[in-house]
């Protein structure tokens, strides 16, 4: 934000101004409390002043706010501290979303409330027209920083917004990477288990036929996992949908080929069960979701 004497030499706010508007402050004075009744009777016909003006209590506060700051116009001290209370003052409307519309049309009828009241009080034309512009200045210097606050919170979240999708961007380059990574991973999985099936085919042809072909089958059950893996991993890597279906099925073929594997061993009918009743229970799961998938 400028600084108050850069605001008052792009206004032309000068030491005469000043003298202006401390001399028109006991003529404000005795209209405080008109000014205040007649703005409320102003805003209030906002078609979102419930918003804000929600309660009696509140009502109060404002006025009463509302006093001080227009007594301030014609205090004749604006300096750095008065331009702090006006940042803060603009900060409280931008805190509760008040819209700059509003403060706008709202200067235009305190402008026009102090117009209203110099022609009442001050009947030779040259010295209403030099209170005027002094008042118009101080106004406008008013509407400036106000409307500095607003533009500041939208920097803000000008800001924000861009950070944001900056470390959206970068999260998902780096998903993206995780995913590279893991289709390599796949790969190097499948040539492993290529391996290990070529080990349990030598089972085979050894002559342990039963172990061998169980083993074997095991081996190809995890090369179908793989592919399936790597399958579904390259369809997300190219914009495709999380396949939930794929993993029941991994996960229901795991415990197939760990069915296979203890019907070589001397296991307990109750792992046994157990491994069947959870292929029972992840064949339904894979029946529901597929019926899900196809509705």
């Amino acid at each position: 934000m400028e600084t108050i004497e850069r605001i008052k030499a792009h206004y032309r706010f000068t030491g005469d101004d000043v003298d202006n508007l401390a001399g028109l402050r006991p003529v404000m004075e005795k209209r405080r409390d008109e000014f205040v009744v007649e703005f409320y009777n102003y805003v209030k016909n906002f078609e979102d002043a419930h918003k804000f003006l929600k309660d009696e209590a509140t009502v109060k506060h404002h006025q009463e706010a509302l006093k001080v700051w227009f007594m301030k116009l014609f205090a004749g001290s604006y300096d750095s501290l008065y331009l702090a209370e006006l940042g803060k003052v603009g900060l409280a409307h931008v805190k509760i979303s008040l819209h700059a519309h509003y403060v706008n049309a709202a200067f235009h009828f305190v402008k026009r409330y102090v117009h209203d009241v110099l022609r009442k009080e001050y009947a030779d034309q040259e010295e209403r027209a030099r209170l005027m512009r002094s008042a118009d200045k101080i106004l406008d210097i008013n509407l400036d920083i106000f409307t500095s606050s607003y533009i500041e919170e939208e920097k803000k979240f000008f800001l924000s917004q861009k950070v944001e999708s900056q470390l959206i961007q970068l999260a998902n380059r780096f998903t993206h990477g995780l995913n590279l990574v893991l289709v390599l991973g796949l790969v190097i999985l499948g040539f492993m288990v290529i391996g290990l099936f070529a080990y349990d085919l030598l089972h085979v042809l050894d002559g342990d036929l039963e172990k061998g072909l169980l083993s074997t089958l095991g081996s190809l059950l995890m090369l179908w996992v793989v592919i399936e893996l790597m399958g579904t991993e390259i369809k997300h890597l190219r914009g495709g949908k999380f396949a939930i279906k794929v993993f029941i099925s991994v996960a229901l073929v795991a415990v197939i080929r760990k069915i296979l594997v203890n019907s070589l061993k001397s296991d307990a009918v109750e792992a046994q069960l157990s491994l069947v009743g959870a292929v029972a229970v992840l064949g339904i799961v894979y029946w529901l979701v597929s019926k899900v998938d196809k509705e």
